[in-house]
């Protein structure tokens, strides 16, 4: 018998879950989370609603909406093949790639698109404990942890898609059933509309677009690299796994039965323990010979990763010079920056003065007002709105 696969989506105000079984829908149910409910009660309130017993047990994924959980294309990394490292420089370096609302991150693998550019995630840690504590109420263990917007590129059709989840939504690109572009939007209460779905998903009627993401949690490949992985160790849970426990007692029989036996048993193996030491000491050698290349190569990753650290750009920093450097009575209204120039779109008394104050910036060079000039009254004083655009200099903000 197939395996029954259950995908479960944690979004604003919904818990929703899907179950799966040879890649038909045999459940799908939900649970509204009003403001103060716990997602640990309302995902133990969904699978309560399934018959998970039997064997083998069900795989799960739960996939966590763009309010709580984000994928983004990073480019500029050194440009490595070794994912194992780019996975660890993009850990070390979540603050600076991802948003953060004071909690803690919990990063996903990565998907390398191109050398120096990679696709990664990264999910709220308190949202994913809490929602695999609800699993684990359940009676079931939790397989992997996604962002919605990876699962969302197994449940719908190839093209583009708007994702609404409370009053964030992502804007997300799918080309063969694989995430190729997201943006993060602000939305309206309203925002919401139907999608077409694809699959076992298409079956269900009226609004059954809904639980895409949940759908395309279930039905994700064992493989995919935008993932938490409990087997990977970066379960948030931090719960010994039962097979471990098992092997550990296991191994704890053996051994005390060994040292019943050990002293005749030592006797007899006191001549092949000689040789079995020479053989060792050849070993010990290639191994260490072995070890020494690999710590040349890792050394030689390890120095371009804080070269490339080194000389990243602070946004924070950048926006703080240039708000400082404005004129009083002036606001910084938007600002887009990229490896050669910058522009920034400002309301102040007076247009001119934005372009010398601006030019007083450390790393902003060739400051010019492009496009019209014009009036508007804000705060009840009139001010004039202009865009400036301005090259980046040698001179630039660094992350500290």
């Amino acid at each position: 018998m197939r395996a029954l696969r259950i995908g479960i989506s944690v979004g604003i105000g919904h818990v929703r879950a899907v179950a799966v079984r040879s890649g038909r829908v045999v459940a799908a149910t939900e649970a509204e989370l009003a403001l103060g409910d716990g997602v640990e009660e309302a995902v133990l309130e969904v699978l309560s609603s399934f018959s998970t017993g039997g064997y083998p047990r069900p795989r799960v994924t739960i996939a966590l909406g763009p309010s709580c959980a984000q994928a983004r294309r990073l480019t500029g990394l050194p440009p490595l093949d070794n994912r194992r490292i780019l996975e660890q420089l993009v850990r070390e370096g979540a603050s600076k790639f991802f948003l953060r609302n004071g909690s803690s991150l919990l990063t996903t693998g990565v998907r390398i698109e191109a050398p120096g550019t990679v696709w990664a995630g990264a999910l709220d840690e308190p949202t994913a404990r809490a929602a695999e504590a609800g699993c684990r109420a359940a009676g079931l263990a939790v397989d992997a942890f996604v962002p919605s917007v990876v699962a969302l590129a197994r449940g719908l059709a190839d093209g583009r898609h708007r994702w609404v989840d409370g009053s964030t939504a992502a804007e997300i690109e799918v080309t063969d059933g694989v995430l190729t572009g997201v943006r993060r939007l602000s939305v309206g209460p309203t925002e919401a509309r139907e999608l077409r779905a694809v699959g076992g998903l298409a079956e269900l009627e009226g609004d059954g677009w809904r639980f895409a993401d949940a759908y395309g949690a279930a039905i994700l490949p064992t493989d995919e690299p935008l993932a938490v992985r409990r087997r990977s160790g970066g379960h948030p849970g931090g719960d010994v796994p039962p097979w471990r426990l098992a092997i550990a007692g296991i191994a704890a029989f053996a051994a005390l039965t060994g040292a019943a036996v050990a002293p005749a048993w030592r006797a007899m193996q006191a001549g092949d323990a000689a040789a079995a030491r020479l053989a060792q000491g050849h070993r010990s050698h290639a191994a260490a010979a072995a070890a020494q290349r690999e710590l040349v190569r890792v050394t030689t990753a390890l120095r371009e990763i804080a070269a490339f650290d080194s000389a990243r750009r602070s946004p924070l920093l950048v926006l703080e010079s240039l708000t400082r450097a404005l004129p009083k009575g002036s606001a910084l209204i938007a600002v887009r920056e990229d490896s050669a120039e910058g522009s920034a779109v400002v309301l102040a008394p007076r247009a001119a003065s934005v372009l010398t104050a601006l030019e007083r910036v450390p790393g902003v060079g060739s400051a010019e007002i492009v496009g019209p000039v014009t009036r508007e009254i804000a705060a009840g004083r009139q001010v004039e709105r202009v865009t400036v655009r301005y090259r980046r200099t040698p001179s630039v903000v660094r992350a500290r």
